[in-house]
């Protein structure tokens, strides 16, 4: 089965982070995904806001979605997805196989 989790107090999930609107005030975005994992301020007086969406099978991170929201003077300006997967050589194959940790 596949879950998702986030790195922080809301669940963040693809469909709440689509309901989040271009013009939306920051406290929209606070109350539709809770607060950010970390909080990036740019030069020109914009925040981008990051949230983490890990989607895993059991104990393996299958993939990750990182959703970055772009706020200036108050209001979302931008938004983006960048989305990893973890090497599939990258798995300990003595890992797989036991249930000893």
């Amino acid at each position: 089965m596949f879950t998702a989790c986030a790195s922080g107090g809301k669940a963040t999930s693809m469909e709440a982070f689509y309901d989040v609107q271009v013009g939306s005030s920051r406290e929209q975005v606070i109350s539709s995904l809770g607060d950010p994992v970390a909080i990036h301020r740019h030069e020109d007086g914009s925040v981008e806001y990051e949230y983490v969406e890990r989607l895993r099978a059991g104990s393996r991170d299958l993939s990750e979605r990182r959703y970055l929201i772009l706020i200036k003077d108050g209001k979302v300006v931008s938004k983006k997805v960048k989305q990893s997967s973890p090497l599939p050589y990258d798995y300990n194959s003595y890992d797989m196989q036991t249930t000893q940790k």
